[in-house]
């Protein structure tokens, strides 16, 4: 069995990587890695994949799943995101889009956590 199609969580890209790509790219990259995690957290069947133009809340992302996806985020990505953004009704790709323009800096430490 491959690791990588057995773990919990999908393999999140490296943000000083990130840092270093255009816009465009990161972006779609931030999107896949996505698109991955919420397969994996809502439970989609192997055979089918998050359709990064649905909205959020289309594909089953409620508040308490926003708040724990929120987290995920900072802490892999190194961004701040406020829980609102993730309950709005925007896609995948929007939230993609707007992670992809907060990774150009590093997130200012919260609440004393450390990666």
């Amino acid at each position: 069995m491959n690791p990588a199609t057995t773990s919990l969580f999908a393999t999140p890209p490296d943000p000083s990587a990130l840092r270093a790509m255009d816009l465009h790219t990161r972006t779609r990259i931030i999107e896949s890695w996505l698109c991955r995690e919420l397969g994996h957290v809502l439970d989609v069947p192997p055979a089918h994949r998050v359709n990064p133009h649905r909205p959020l809340r289309g594909i089953g992302v409620d508040s308490l799943l926003a708040l724990c996806l929120k987290r995920r985020l900072e802490l892999e990505l190194d961004v701040r995101i406020k829980t609102h953004d993730l309950l709005r009704d925007d896609t995948v790709s929007e939230i993609a889009a707007l992670l992809a323009q907060s990774v150009t800096q590093p997130a200012p430490a919260a609440y004393g956590m450390t990666r």
